[in-house]
C-alpha cells in the first residue's frame, strides 16, 4: 500500500510540474488526470460503430476522416490538451498529424484502445 501511495504521489508531482508535455500519455496518466480539476479532452477517432461498441468514458467521437465536419467542435477545445486514440494507433496518428500544424495541443494515448482493453480498464457502451 505504501508503494502505491508513493507511485500516486510521484505521478501527481509529475503532473503538477507539467511533464506531460510529451507526445504520448499513458493510461495511468489519463486516469489520474481525469480526476483533476483541469482534465484533458478525450477524442476517439474511430468510426461511430466502433465508438458505440465501447469507448473511454467522456470521450468525444470525431472520426479521423471527418475533421473538417467537426472543426467547430474542435475549435472549442483548442486551448485544452486533447488526448487522441483509435484502435491501434494509425488513425490517431493521422488525426494528430492533421491538427498539430493548426496549433492544437495533442497527446496520443499510448497503446490506444487495444492497450486500454488489454489492461481491462472500463469502457462505456451504448445501452
Amino acid at each position: 500500500m505504501i508503494e502505491f501511495i508513493k507511485t500516486i504521489t510521484v505521478l501527481l508531482s509529475l503532473y503538477s510540474c507539467q511533464i506531460f508535455a510529451q507526445s504520448d500519455i499513458t493510461q495511468n496518466q489519463l486516469l489520474i488526470n481525469q480526476m483533476s480539476d483541469k482534465s484533458h479532452v478525450i477524442i476517439d477517432v474511430r468510426s461511430a460503430e466502433e465508438y458505440e461498441q465501447g469507448h473511454i468514458k467522456g470521450a468525444i467521437n470525431i472520426p479521423f476522416n471527418q475533421i473538417e465536419r467537426h472543426m467547430s467542435l474542435l475549435e472549442q477545445h483548442k486551448q485544452s490538451h486533447l488526448v487522441v486514440y483509435c484502435r491501434s494507433g494509425r488513425r490517431a496518428t493521422i488525426f494528430i498529424d492533421a491538427l498539430t500544424p493548426e496549433g492544437f495541443n495533442l497527446l496520443h494515448l499510448e497503446g490506444d484502445m487495444n492497450a486500454w482493453l488489454k489492461a481491462k480498464l472500463p469502457v462505456v457502451t451504448k445501452q
